[in-house]
C-alpha cells in the first residue's frame, strides 16, 4: 500500500461507555468545546455525529470500521 493511500484510508476510533447516558446540557457542553477547539490552520473541516441508541449504532456498525466495543 503507498503512503498517500494510507493517509486518504486511516480513521480514529474511541471507545465509549455505551451504558451511561450523557445529560443533554453536558453533551451541549461537550460538542460546543468541540466547536471552539482549533484545527491545524483551521483548515480542517470538522463533521461530529451524535448517536443515541442501539439502533443508531447499529447502522453506524454496518456503514464504517470506525467503532467498536
Amino acid at each position: 500500500m503507498e503512503f498517500a493511500e494510507v493517509i486518504a484510508k486511516r480513521y480514529s476510533c474511541k471507545r465509549f461507555d455505551e451504558t451511561r447516558e450523557i445529560a443533554p446540557e453536558a453533551l451541549e457542553r461537550i460538542l460546543e468545546a468541540g466547536r471552539l477547539a482549533p484545527t491545524a490552520k483551521n483548515l480542517q473541516e470538522q463533521h461530529v455525529y451524535v448517536l443515541q441508541g442501539p439502533e443508531s449504532l447499529a447502522i453506524v456498525d454496518e456503514l464504517t470500521p470506525c467503532r467498536y466495543g
